[in-house]
């Protein structure tokens, strides 16, 4: 029987390494070679983490799945919202709040960008877990079984481990060691512990509370200070307009710049309304800078595909043009671009990821001949998405989105 390892190695084809190397836009040959690694570190940590009921419950869940029958969609797409899920308790079971590291470790062994790194692990996480599910559940083995064959096997796909990260995960440290032995539990924490736990519970109640009293007021975002921004809420006076003008309503008013440009699906109450009426209003000609930093705007429709820093989801056009259109007319205003990053992932990557995709949105608006109007960039990675890791796709999708304020 072929080992655990060279059985997945074998499942990405060359076909799936294209489709993998056209989604990231990275080459051929480092995601060849980034994919076995990958493999064989998740296959050392399993071994580390040895038997567990958690474990086995989520691999035996990746095994009702039937993800293996499908490998393309998940190479070369978005993996549905029960594969995403089965890939994250995998993950987050195996790495916790070491997934940072393990992903640092890969990226720098082989080159790759920590962003296609991280990427290239959620693409290979449903695989390896839909692999073992499917031992457990098809083949009948035992967790122990799955074990001792990954155990027997490991000599094949050590040495495709970083040696970085076999040092901050502990793998193969003490040889002959059993590791699916349980762990020694640690000793109990001295009282002082749990009351300094309270304290900091106690001063994150506190900074929660004082981030939900600084919500956007009047569709647009105005905070005490930029730390504590946060993405605009979806403008439902918008949205009316403009099913009211879908559906034939003449009383919708659909806008143009004072200039007679009109400006497509943009609406009354929408945010290309709010910052035409800001430009022109004595709230922005008295502003100083330190007042602009107060208020930023939320475009809504111009949102990033998920872990990329340059694909945006379809749908973002209209308003991409309505802002150039708005920028050209007042052509005197610079800009400070922010963007985010949705809460899925370490705050490493979508911290890189957020800051690439304010560079994007900088390259479009130059490539559209505003480059010189933008003065800033800045990436806020996932401190402010609102939407939690597992919900959908299209839900996250909400929080990498694009804002801009004005600066003098």
């Amino acid at each position: 029987m072929e080992s655990i390892f060279n059985s997945l190695k074998a499942l990405i084809t060359p076909e799936l390494v294209s489709l993998a190397s056209s989604k990231l836009e990275e080459s051929e040959s480092k995601i060849s070679a980034t994919i076995p690694s990958i493999f064989a570190s998740l296959l050392g940590v399993l071994l580390k983490k040895g038997n567990s009921p958690q474990l086995k419950n989520i691999l035996d869940e990746a095994g009702n799945l039937n993800i293996l029958s499908d490998l393309g969609a998940i190479c070369g797409e978005t993996p549905t919202h029960d594969q995403q899920k089965i890939s994250d308790d995998f993950l987050q079971h195996l790495l916790g709040d070491k997934a940072s590291d393990f992903t640092n470790a890969i990226a720098a062994d082989k080159g790759t960008s920590k962003v296609v790194t991280n990427r290239l692990i959620s693409i290979v996480a449903p695989i390896i877990s839909g692999f073992l599910g499917n031992k457990l559940k098809h083949e009948n083995w035992s967790m122990p079984t799955l074990l001792n064959h990954i155990e027997a096997e490991k000599d094949q796909f050590i040495s495709w481990i970083p040696s970085d990260l076999k040092k901050s995960f502990g793998i193969f440290s003490s040889p002959g060691q059993n590791n699916n032995q349980p762990q020694q539990q640690p000793k109990k924490s001295n009282g002082w512990i749990m009351w300094l736990i309270l304290i900091i519970l106690l001063l994150l109640l506190l900074f929660w509370w004082r981030s939900c009293r600084n919500r956007p007021v009047d569709g647009y975002i105005e905070e005490e200070s930029i730390t504590m921004i946060s993405p605009a809420p979806s403008d439902n006076a918008a949205d009316k307009a403009k099913d009211q003008a879908t559906a034939g309503n003449e009383t919708a008013t659909v806008l143009e710049l004072p200039d007679g440009t009109k400006l497509p699906e943009a609406y009354a109450g929408g945010v290309e309304d709010k910052i035409i009426k800001f430009l022109e209003s004595d709230k922005y000609k008295n502003a100083t800078d330190d007042d602009l930093k107060k208020i930023w705007f939320d475009l809504d429709k111009i949102k990033f595909e998920f872990g990329s820093t340059t694909k945006l989801v379809d749908g973002y056009q209209n308003q991409l043009k309505n802002i150039e259109a708005i920028l050209h007319y007042f052509k005197d205003t610079k800009i400070e671009i922010g963007a985010f990053a949705d809460k899925k992932g370490s705050d490493d990557i979508n911290q890189t990821i957020s800051e690439e995709r304010a560079e994007t949105f900088e390259n479009i608006l130059e490539e559209n001949g505003l480059g010189s109007q933008v003065a800033k960039l800045k990436g806020f990675g996932k401190d402010y998405a609102k939407h939690l890791e597992n919900e959908p796709d299209k839900a996250r999708a909400e929080d990498r989105h694009i804002a801009l304020r004005f600066v003098r």
